[in-house]
């Protein structure tokens, strides 16, 4: 289950290229004159990791999160106060902390040679001013701290940083007068909170990343399955076979699942598996914004063993209207070797599996 976090972090005039020499009074910044993740922007934090390409990014430590058992799972949405506001600067997708695993941090500096980014630093008066002008009591704490530098990573197609910061209102979001400050703090957020703190991006702004974030996190706000069977019971304006039938539906079973493996031939829409007890009738549309209708349509369905699946529900693989299969970017060549990718539906898809399939695309962000 994803994790979502909005964590403060101080605020930087330059786009978070480079230190940009703000004041700020608490932390490590009042100390040293600059912040780890003024680099969060920076070409110099990006890097391919068996053929994906990945972000290294900064924030302070996160408490007790656990970030550890949700490793790849975190969502972060990074915010700045200043000047009387608070302004989402950027948010991580599908991010792993590294914050306890110094020996991987070593090796991202390393990989990264983020020693280079020292002359920027120094280069800020107040840097030079608190450390005496003394470059070599600079180097102590530079050296010292560097590797705090990567202390995240995430799929840099699902890490999301603003041209220009969107204002955050606090109790929209949280109920709140404001949201935390201290750069030590973190906020746990459900995923309606979450979803609340996307749409504060400004629509010129929600681009393929913008889509591919905050499809997952509709998906993780699409409910469990209980609770949408609980939904399905509660409906006193349902007929009991209709009732009846999206109850079938949502369980992947039923007059649906019948429909989905007449249209697939009884086997696996890709692979061509005929082991009835693999197999998933899965929806195309998801459940939650579909209708009624939509919902029954075996048209609305694939049926894919559960690894491809797994897949296509979160957003990893999709379908042309050719049928030929599209991979998120994310997805390294070494999981395309494992799950044998791409593989074509074995057939073009109809009509209306076409309109489906642009639905899941467009939800998912593929070109």
């Amino acid at each position: 289950m994803p994790l979502f976090i909005a964590k403060p972090i101080m605020w930087n005039t330059d786009g978070y290229r480079q230190p940009s020499g703000v004041r700020i009074n608490s932390g490590y910044p009042l100390e040293h004159g600059f912040g780890h993740e003024e680099w969060n922007n920076a070409p110099a934090l990006a890097y391919r990791e068996n053929g994906v390409a990945m972000r290294a990014f900064h924030t302070e430590r996160v408490g007790n999160a656990p970030v550890d058992d949700e490793a790849g799972d975190v969502f972060v949405f990074m915010y700045a106060s200043h000047d009387g506001v608070q302004e989402l600067v950027g948010i991580a997708g599908g991010a792993t902390c590294l914050i306890d695993h110094e020996e991987r941090r070593q090796e991202l500096t390393t990989r990264l040679r983020l020693d280079r980014l020292r002359s920027q630093a120094w280069a800020v008066p107040r840097v030079r001013e608190l450390h005496r002008q003394d470059d070599g009591l600079f180097d102590k704490v530079w050296d010292g701290d560097l590797a705090w530098i990567p202390n995240w990573t995430c799929p840099a197609d699902t890490y999301l940083w603003l041209d220009v910061p969107a204002p955050l209102d606090a109790h929209a979001i949280r109920g709140t007068g404001k949201l935390l400050t201290m750069f030590g703090r973190h906020t746990n957020l459900e995923a309606a909170e979450a979803a609340t703190m996307m749409e504060a991006v400004p629509v010129r702004q929600r681009d393929a990343t913008w889509q591919r974030i905050r499809a997952r996190i509709d998906a993780e706000g699409n409910g469990t399955v209980d609770q949408d069977l609980g939904d399905i019971k509660k409906r006193r304006d349902l007929k009991p076979t209709v009732r009846k039938q999206l109850v079938d539906a949502r369980l992947g079973q039923g007059r649906f699942r019948r429909d989905v493996e007449r249209l697939w031939d009884r086997a696996c829409s890709v692979s061509g598996c005929s082991l009835r007890e693999t197999l998933r009738a899965s929806h195309i549309k998801p459940w939650k914004p579909s209708s009624n209708e939509e919902r029954l349509d075996g048209e609305n369905g694939l049926l894919l063993t559960a690894d491809l699946d797994a897949l296509f529900d979160k957003g990893l693989i999709s379908f042309a209207d050719d049928g030929e299969m599209l991979i998120a970017d994310r997805v390294g060549k070494t999981e395309r070797n494992l799950f044998r990718l791409p593989r074509p539906l074995r057939r073009k898809p109809t009509r209306g599996q076409r309109r489906y399939l642009a639905d899941h695309r467009r939800r998912w962000a593929f070109t």
